[in-house]
């Protein structure tokens, strides 16, 4: 339950709506369980009082009767008034839990998210966090609920009848203590499945989707479906059983509710044939009996989803418990010239793979340097390094003789621009795609950096640059190809002035031509600046400073 409590504790922000939810839950049970023992009190009394002119005539029918009408009012209104403030209570707990979930996200490294597909992350900031509504609205209010209810009724029925008051405490105690425990044991496997086999299912079919144009080709779409339907039919399969234990507990409620209802009919009226109690009130008892039961109805159901539940949170504090990379946080004022320093550095990955063991190298401030190497040889590890998207295993990474770790978050990225290997195009306008760079930048400044990545040629889609600008990507809009995301990379890069620039195979998908052209662009803006350029291709090593070939967690320089 340790998962459970993690999460219980971020209630405490919200406690006053959460308190006042289940007030009103009181409120409405006790204004039910008022109404319909009042009422057979009612009803009895008055069969009774009509049996004879004189008691009819003296029997007083309008306070009961108010009370009834009064029992009726309060229940509707304490009803309404309680889903509200519990409902609002709760999104607003959601909302609180998603954006405290995705504060933890943040500082999560690249390398330790990289673990998750696509998707997943997704499904815990929706589907599991949303499973946690259950902890109040179907556990925290109704246990509560259930809890002050059966003293607040054992205590009115003691003014009465203490044998019945011992009886009907004793019975709600033993639902309250039973019924959980037996429908948590029942439903712990089905809900701990239930929530593996959504995630499941959510990650095939969002596989699918995204992969549906090359099954088609390669012919494996209907496998792929016939797989989904799989996991889908699963998935009915435990809902089956969480539906069928549903059915379970509305059938124990039934009979348990009848079967204590009888119980205090059969001692009260022994007390009532030995004067203890008069008939009317022998009514009003085995009706408050009845009554009482539904604030024991939703506790079955509670505990039946409370290992979904629970599941949902073990697979949120897992990612929460995640390592972060930690910056300081008052920034440290430093001024970069560009000096890039790897001193002894060794790193590896999660899974054991080592990269590096003592690796050194020295980037003089304002040097253009190219690093080439096979595939998987590290060149990308190095740049993770001075991103902090990795951290070293020992050894220090520099900028300007300052370890990187006294730089803050915003300072770091101040002074390095990065070219990454996948550029991410949002699905807006091509104005707020570069503005990313620089939420500044004027129009006139925007299109000179297209003019310059080449990003114009989309001009082509518009008849003319006059609403280039607006020419909507993504979704929706234009489907850039490897090259134009290259160009758009480029053009967010040449629009960040900065010391540092870093760029990842920045001609991927551009033709040799093509590829010289940004590349004088780029190095012309940044001439001043450290440009560490990653690549498989030799066309601009010419225009290097310092050429290294990275081969076995080393450096040569040719």
């Amino acid at each position: 339950m340790n998962d459970l409590w993690l999460f219980l504790k971020l209630y405490r922000q919200y406690l006053g709506m959460l308190s006042l939810g289940i007030l009103l839950a009181i409120v409405t049970l006790l204004a039910s369980l008022s109404l319909l023992s009042l009422s057979g009190w009612f009803i009895t009394a008055t069969a009774i009082a009509g049996l004879t002119f004189t008691t009819a005539q003296t029997f007083n029918f309008f306070t009961p009767g108010a009370g009834v009408r009064g029992f009726s009012i309060a229940r509707t209104a304490a009803r309404y008034a309680e889903r509200l403030v519990s409902h609002d209570a709760t999104f607003r707990l959601l909302s609180g839990l998603r954006s405290w979930f995705f504060s933890k996200l943040i500082p999560i490294s690249q390398e330790q998210l990289g673990q998750y597909r696509k998707g997943e992350l997704l499904d815990r900031l929706v589907a599991d966090i949303d499973a946690l509504d259950q902890l109040y609205l179907r556990l925290i209010s109704p246990l509560l609920s259930a809890l002050m209810v059966t003293m607040l009724f054992s205590l009115f029925l003691w003014f009465f009848s203490p044998t019945v008051a011992m009886v009907a405490f004793v019975v709600m105690i033993l639902w309250i203590v039973s019924m959980p425990l037996l429908f948590y044991v029942l439903g712990r496997k089905t809900g701990e499945s239930m929530g593996v086999r959504q995630a499941r299912l959510r990650q095939q079919v969002l596989d699918y989707l995204q992969g549906m144009a090359e099954q088609q080709i390669y012919g494996s779409d209907a496998n792929s479906r016939s797989v989904i339907a799989g996991s889908e039919q699963a998935l009915i399969k435990d809902q089956s059983r969480m539906a069928a234990l549903e059915g379970l507990g509305s059938a124990l409620f039934v009979s348990g509710s009848g079967a204590a209802a009888l119980l205090v009919l059969y001692i009260a009226s022994s007390e009532m044939a030995t004067g203890a109690v008069s008939g009317p009130v022998m009514v009003m008892m085995v009706f408050g009996m009845l009554a009482s039961f539904e604030a024991l109805m939703p506790l079955p159901l509670a505990f039946q989803f409370l290992s979904h539940t629970r599941h949902a949170a073990s697979r949120l504090r897992k990612v929460v418990s995640t390592p972060t990379v930690n910056f300081p946080d008052i920034a440290s004022n430093l001024s970069v010239s560009g000096e890039i320093q790897f001193n002894d550095v060794a790193c590896g990955y999660s899974h054991g793979q080592e990269i590096f063991t003592q690796l050194s190298l020295t980037i003089p401030a304002g040097s253009h340097v190219a690093l080439l190497g096979k595939t998987g040889c590290g060149k990308s590890t190095l740049i993770k390094l001075l991103s902090r998207g990795l951290e070293p295993l020992t050894g220090q990474v520099c900028i300007d003789q300052q370890d990187i770790h006294r730089f803050s978050e915003q300072e770091l990225y101040r002074a390095i621009t990065f070219v990454p290997q996948k550029t991410h195009v949002f699905s807006a306008t091509l104005r707020e795609n570069l503005k990313l760079a620089a939420s500044q930048a004027s129009d006139e400044e925007l299109m000179n950096v297209v003019r310059s990545s080449g990003l114009d040629r989309l001009a082509a889609a518009r008849n003319g640059e006059s609403g280039l600008l607006d020419t909507w990507l993504g979704q929706g809009g234009i489907a850039l190809s490897g090259g134009e995301q290259r160009r758009l990379a480029i053009a967010r890069a040449m629009l960040k002035a900065s010391p540092i620039l870093v760029m990842d195979e920045p001609g991927e998908g551009l033709d040799i031509q093509s590829e010289q052209t940004l590349m004088d662009a780029v190095l012309s803006q940044f001439r001043e600046s450290t440009v560490i350029m990653i690549t498989h291709k030799t066309t601009t090593l010419e225009k290097m400073d310092q050429v290294y070939r990275m081969e076995n967690g080393s450096l040569m320089k040719l």
